[in-house]
C-alpha cells in the first residue's frame, strides 16, 4: 500500500483557502467537480473585475479635487460698516491759468491711455522741486465742512466731519477720500446706516470731453477696511441731483487650499498691507515691476518712501504706459497672487431718489449762507449717499473637499467589503500567503530538505510494507 504526503508547495494554498476571509477562495479549493470550480473562478474573476473599477473610479474623484460650498446666513446683534471710498469725476480745482488747466488735461490723458500727451511744458518750467503728487493733492477735490462736505451723519443722529475721511491719491480719478468710521450699525435698514452730501463743484470742472471724464458727480466703493480701493474698477456712480441709497450684505468666503482651491496660505505675506488681499497682492506686484522698470516712484504711491518720486516726464514716458501694460498682460498668475484663503466681501443694491426736493432746497439756501448758491445750483451739483445694512445678517461661504482623505478610505473599504469580502486583516493573510508561498520557491535548502523528508518518508512507507 502506497500512501503520499501532502508537500509543503500545496499546504501553504489550502491552508490560505481556509482561513482566509476573502469570498470564493474555499469554494474554489474544495469544489469535486471542475465545471463547479471553474463556476466559483469566473464569478471571482468577474467580481474581481467590477472591484478594481469601482475603487479606480473611487481614486480618479479623489485626485480630480473637487469641492462643495456651504452656505449659511447667521444673524447677528450689530455690525460694524466697512470702508466707503469717495471720488469726484473731477481730478483738478482751482486751476489758475488756461496753460495749466491744458497741461492738467494733457496729464489726464497720459494716465488714462498711456499715450504721450502734446504739450507738458507747463511742468517743466515749475523747477527741480516740483512734486506731481503734491500738485495732484492740492488741485485735488478738496473735502471741507459745511462747502463740499455738506452732511454727514451715522444713525441719522451722530454727526461727522472730514477729519473723518482720508486721502487717497488715484491717477484716474485723483484725489479720492474714504471714511473709515468704526460705525456700528445696531437695526436693520436705512435709518442707522451712514448718510453724506456733497457739492461736487460742478462750475469748476476742468475735465476736457476729448481728454478725460464726461460724468459729474461721484464714484463710490464699498469695501473692507483691509483692502485697498480700486473705485476706477469697481466702483458705482452717482449723479448730480440724485441720493444714491446702497443696501449692502457682508459675506465671510472661505476658499481651499491648493490643489482643491485657489489659496495658497504660504504665500499670502505682503511686504506692506498687514491682510491678505488679491487687489493688495497685486498692486504691490505692479508697484515694484514699475520702479524696477522706470526707477523711479509713481506719484500715486504711499509705500516706498525711499525711492525717489518720478517727474512728470518719466511718469508720461515710462510709468502710465507700463502700468496700463501690466494691467493688460500681467495677471494674478504671472503676480503668483492667488485668492485668499479668507476674505470679506461686500454687496450692494442701489436705488435712487430726487436730491434735493424743492422744499429742501428752500431749507438749505439759508443753512449754505452763500449768496451765489440758488436752488438750481443745488440741483446741479449736489449728491447724496446712503450705505446701510438691509439685515444685520452675514453670510459665510465655505469650501470643503468633496472627497476627503477618510471618506476614499471608507469608498474603497465599502467596496472591498461588498464584492468580495476583504477587510484590512484579508491584506495581511494575503501578503502572508505571498510571502510564505515566495519563501518557499526561492529559498533553495527548504526545497531540497523538504524532498529528502518525502524521499526518507517514501522509503519508511516501502520498508514497513516489506516487513509486512
Amino acid at each position: 500500500m502506497a500512501t503520499t504526503t501532502e508537500s509543503k508547495a500545496e499546504k501553504i494554498p489550502r491552508e490560505f483557502a481556509e482561513q482566509t476571509s476573502m469570498n470564493g477562495i474555499l469554494q474554489i479549493h474544495n469544489s469535486k467537480h471542475l465545471l463547479v470550480k471553474v463556476f466559483w473562478l469566473i464569478l471571482v474573476l468577474t467580481v474581481i473585475g467590477v472591484l478594481i473599477y469601482q475603487v479606480v473610479d473611487r481614486f480618479v474623484e479623489y485626485f480630480a479635487y473637487k469641492t462643495t460650498t456651504q452656505i449659511s446666513e447667521r444673524y447677528v446683534q450689530n455690525l460694524t460698516l466697512p470702508a466707503i471710498t469717495i471720488c469726484n469725476y473731477n481730478r483738478y480745482f482751482n486751476l489758475t491759468s488756461e496753460v495749466e488747466k491744458n497741461a492738467t488735461q494733457q496729464l489726464s490723458f497720459a494716465l488714462d491711455y498711456g499715450l504721450a500727451p502734446d504739450n507738458l511744458t507747463y511742468f517743466d518750467s515749475l523747477g527741480n522741486d516740483f512734486s506731481l503728487r503734491n500738485f495732484m493733492t492740492v488741485k485735488g477735490w478738496q473735502l471741507k465742512d459745511g462747502e463740499t462736505l455738506i452732511y454727514c451723519a451715522t444713525n441719522e443722529l451722530n454727526l461727522c466731519d472730514a477729519f473723518n475721511f482720508e486721502p487717497v491719491l488715484t491717477n484716474t480719478l485723483g484725489l479720492c477720500w474714504t471714511l473709515k468710521s468704526p460705525t456700528v450699525q445696531r437695526r436693520d435698514g436705512y435709518r442707522d446706516g451712514l448718510h453724506i452730501s456733497f457739492d461736487v463743484l460742478q462750475p469748476e470742472y476742468t475735465e476736457d470731453p476729448l481728454y478725460g471724464k464726461w460724468e459729474a458727480g461721484i464714484k463710490f466703493q464699498v469695501h473692507s477696511p483691509d483692502v485697498p480701493p480700486q473705485v476706477d474698477v469697481y466702483g458705482q456712480s452717482v449723479g448730480v441731483g440724485l441720493w444714491a441709497s446702497a443696501a449692502i450684505h457682508k459675506t465671510q468666503v472661505q476658499n481651499m487650499y491648493a490643489p482643491w482651491g485657489p489659496c495658497v496660505r504660504d504665500n499670502e505675506n505682503l511686504q506692506f498691507h498687514s491682510t491678505y488681499s488679491l487687489p493688495a497682492c497685486m498692486r504691490e506686484c505692479h508697484d515694484k515691476r514699475i520702479m524696477a522698470n522706470c526707477s523711479c516712484r509713481d506719484p500715486s504711491m504711499i509705500h516706498y518712501s525711499g525711492t525717489r518720486e518720478c517727474t512728470v516726464g518719466e511718469v508720461v514716458d515710462c510709468v502710465a504706459p507700463k502700468r496700463i501694460e501690466l494691467e493688460d498682460y500681467v495677471g494674478p498668475d504671472e503676480c503668483g497672487c492667488s485668492q485668499p484663503c479668507d476674505e470679506v466681501r461686500y454687496s450692494s443694491t442701489l436705488s435712487y431718489s430726487t436730491f434735493p426736493s424743492q422744499i429742501a432746497a428752500v431749507g438749505l439756501l439759508p443753512i449754505l449762507n452763500n449768496s451765489a448758491i440758488t436752488a438750481g445750483y443745488l440741483k446741479t451739483n449736489l449728491v447724496g449717499l446712503s450705505v446701510y445694512y438691509d439685515t444685520l445678517s452675514i453670510t459665510t461661504s465655505v469650501e470643503s473637499k468633496a472627497v476627503t482623505a477618510s471618506g476614499l478610505i471608507s469608498d474603497v473599504g465599502g467596496q472591498f467589503g461588498l464584492w468580495i469580502g476583504i477587510s484590512v486583516v484579508t491584506f495581511f493573510e494575503i501578503f502572508q500567503f505571498a510571502y510564505l508561498l515566495l519563501r518557499h520557491h526561492l529559498c533553495n535548502p527548504d526545497k531540497k530538505k523538504e524532498q529528502q523528508e518525502q524521499t526518507q518518508e517514501m522509503d519508511n512507507v516501502e520498508t514497513g510494507d516489506v516487513r509486512k
